[in-house]
């Protein structure tokens, strides 16, 4: 991932999509953090335009990540471990 990259995430679209897969669906993400499942779905387009992947994948069983989505989540898991 290339430094400007980095620069532009933003800890709370990496808590939103921790939130969306750890739920399995964008309405009960929202729900869980007091936000629209309008804002939660254009939170994760940003996320993943910022990017320039796709982060999750939509299946019958709900949201899943995708292969770097799933990279990104380690990412970030070690990224808030450091900051507590």
């Amino acid at each position: 991932m290339g430094e400007q990259v980095v620069r532009r995430l933003k800890l709370n679209e990496l808590r939103l999509l921790r939130a969306v897969v750890d739920f399995g669906a964008m309405a009960k993400a929202a729900a869980h953090l007091n936000i629209t499942q309008p804002a939660v779905s254009k939170g994760i387009a940003a996320l993943e335009k910022t990017v320039g992947v796709p982060l999750v994948d939509r299946t019958p069983q709900g949201i899943v990540p995708t292969t770097y989505g799933e990279v990104l989540l380690n990412g970030a898991a070690a990224l808030f471990d450091e900051l507590k």
